[in-house]
């Protein structure tokens, strides 16, 4: 039996956004979410508000990446056929992006008979859509790469390639409160984080942009270049995803909310409360929104 290492590698799907940054936001504010679940507490409304974040999270990531990609950083195995270009190189566009690091790389003329190349910046050239494995590691004549090895590095067969990457924006939340002035955070994974990366605390009047220290070494306790200005709750929300993502995010929310209706409140420009029944056409001038503001983040994907 062989199995598409891609089945179980595509799995770290995270919310972005948390309960209190739906509720605050102007455009929330357009719906009434006290009665989401009928006669039900506070705890209620924020649960029923939590699973439709999940579900409008999702709903973003598979506009922006179809069925098994997410923004989330995460990573990656992939497997596909290639061929060596005429400067002895293989160009490889993984499924998902943008590309953080790749891993590891295997290449062989026979699935069964793949050797590694070892990745390093002198052997692997990463952008944000495709990276370049160059042949530096083998000998090299006028004419190209000398096939000394059991690669037949060269631009007539077709070669079998099994890759790990890992893509996407670091996305995660505070495993751990974190107090003003501290010099760092406690998260519950580090990937999609590098030394010396600015990324954001979402958290309202306190939201800030700190960086990673320079000298940290991948871990989940996170140390910073320079201290941070206010506490941080556990469960706040760190990041380096564009505002635009999470304003889509909570466009589909409103959208879930109006096309639910029922003990949902849609609030006219002049402030009344007009209330919805069924499905509500100004529902669809929300999704409209968020697939305009997820639209630059659309896949691309293919092969050369």
């Amino acid at each position: 039996m062989s199995i598409n290492p891609a089945n179980v590698t595509y799995t770290n799907r995270e919310p972005y956004i948390t309960v209190d940054e739906f509720i605050n936001s102007p455009i929330a504010s357009a719906v009434d979410v006290t009665n989401l679940v009928p006669n039900g507490n506070i705890a209620a409304q924020n649960a029923a508000i939590q699973q439709l974040i999940y579900m409008a999270s999702a709903e973003a990531d598979n506009i922006v990446m179809g069925p098994l990609g997410t923004m989330c950083a995460t990573s990656n195995t992939e497997q596909g056929r290639y061929r060596v270009n005429r400067s002895g190189m293989i160009i490889v566009h993984p499924a998902y992006w943008p590309i953080l690091e790749v891993d590891s790389f295997l290449v062989g003329a026979l699935p069964g008979n793949q050797v590694s190349i070892p990745v390093s910046s002198a052997t692997c050239w990463i952008e944000d859509r495709q990276f370049t494995i160059m042949g530096s590691t083998f000998p090299w004549s006028s004419n190209g790469p000398i096939e000394l090895t059991s690669v037949p590095f060269n631009s007539d067969m077709q070669q079998f390639v099994t890759y790990s990457y890992v893509n996407g924006f670091f996305n995660q939340f505070l495993s751990a409160s974190s107090s003003a002035g501290a010099t760092s955070l406690t998260i519950p994974s580090p990937i999609g984080l590098y030394p010396g990366m600015p990324f954001t605390i979402w958290d309202g009047a306190m939201t800030e942009i700190v960086q990673v220290s320079s000298t940290w070494t991948s871990s989940t306790t996170v140390t910073l270049q320079n201290p941070m200005t206010y506490a941080h709750s556990s469960g706040t929300n760190v990041s380096t995803l564009p505002a635009s993502v999470k304003q889509a995010v909570i466009h589909l929310v409103v959208a879930g909310i109006k096309q639910r209706g029922e003990g949902g409140l849609v609030i006219a420009e002049t402030g009344e409360p007009m209330s919805v029944g069924g499905r509500s056409d100004t529902a669809v001038e929300d999704l409209a929104r968020a697939e305009e503001l997820l639209h630059a983040f659309l896949q691309v994907w293919g092969r050369s």
